[in-house]
């Protein structure tokens, strides 16, 4: 299959009982089409449906649907996007289908940013923002990190959504005046070679006045990274250039904690699960406190997350968290909000 001109949809093959058969279905489902020998043409204003119909009925087995691959995709229409060119499989082509409000966002680059304070355990200051990924869907909703990253993987558009995530992270934080540390969240297995790959989000923290030192950028799900040598490479790139880098949800599994030896992060984020009621549990406590010794001796910086109570925001930065963040100081928001729960800090002064 390829397309050209406006979009029409050109279906070829090499072995004609085979494009006899894909005329039969066209039929049977009322597309009307045009062949000339070996080509057959299907008019763009009837892709989706096709799409539709083919994904819904399946009516061609799954090796004569491996012969079938996409070669190119004309853009301007809801689902014409370069991303298909990608797609080699008509299976991987019909998960594309199923991501399409994703593909429009990509396509319009319809990413945006919001932001959730991050405060110093010593006197509740406000030292940075973690940059949270949202995307405008075509009808004016939001789509929300969870369903952003599951469609991207299915459909093979990781790279383009993490990449797009950097940029809007850095673009948003300028709009907004971000002032101390940003954080930038990252998915490993997107980035293929990091002195190609982070290109544009450098050239962009450069071009918008974010000094190195001031990102921080933060690997997601440490627990399935799997080429550890792989994410050692970025994080050594991203020190090259003088940015931070910092392990998320450390404590949920043991894989975390042996890569803070192996990776030397310079800050990790202790997983919520744990500070979770950490002022009633002996359990936890045990925990956090193992982790606290371990970056001391390691010399790394420990973010507690996810703090919604003044008791598990008490426990944590008497005995050892630096720096704190949580829906007990603020929810994520596209503007930067003055913290609440600081009383704190300001009765202990």
């Amino acid at each position: 299959m390829l397309f050209e001109g406006q979009g029409d949809l050109l279906i070829t093959c090499s072995v004609r009982e085979l494009l006899d058969k894909v005329v039969e279905v066209l039929d049977r489902y009322g597309f009307v089409q045009s062949r000339d020998d070996m080509v057959v043409t299907l008019a763009d204003t009837r892709l989706v449906e096709f799409l539709e119909t083919v994904r819904d009925s399946r009516p061609f087995n799954a090796s004569e649907a491996a012969d079938i691959s996409v070669l190119q995709l004309a853009s301007g229409e809801v689902l014409s996007f370069q991303s298909f060119n990608r797609a080699r499989t008509l299976d991987l082509w019909l998960e594309l289908l199923d991501a399409r409000d994703l593909v429009e966002v990509v396509a319009r680059k319809s990413f945006l940013s919001w932001f959730q304070p991050i405060l110093s355990a010593t006197d509740g200051s406000v030292v940075g923002h973690e940059s949270l990924l949202r995307a405008r869907r075509p009808d004016g909703g939001l789509m929300f990190p969870g369903e952003i990253f599951s469609k991207a993987l299915t459909s093979d558009l990781l790279f383009q959504v993490d990449r797009l995530a950097r940029v809007s992270a850095l673009r948003c934080a300028a709009h907004v005046g971000v002032e101390g540390l940003l954080f930038i969240n990252f998915v490993p297995t997107a980035i293929y070679d990091p002195a190609h790959c982070l290109q544009t989000t450098v050239r962009w923290a450069n071009r918008l006045g974010f000094e190195p030192h001031q990102i921080v950028f933060e690997v997601v799900e440490t627990e399935k990274v799997e080429d550890i040598d792989h994410l050692k490479r970025i994080l050594d790139f991203y020190r090259e250039v003088g940015y931070r880098v910092a392990l998320d949800d450390v404590g949920s599994g043991y894989a975390s904690l042996n890569l803070l030896a192996l990776l030397k992060p310079d800050i990790i984020k202790v997983d919520m699960g744990i500070m979770r009621h950490i002022h009633l549990d002996r359990e936890r406590q045990a925990i956090f406190k193992a982790l606290v010794g371990i970056a001391r001796e390691l010399g790394i910086q420990v973010l507690a997350e996810g703090l919604e109570s003044e008791g598990e925001l008490a426990y944590a930065v008497e005995h050892g968290a630096d720096l704190v963040q949580g829906y007990l100081f603020a929810r994520p928001a596209p503007d930067l909000s003055v913290p609440d729960g600081i009383g704190y800090w300001n009765d202990r002064a």
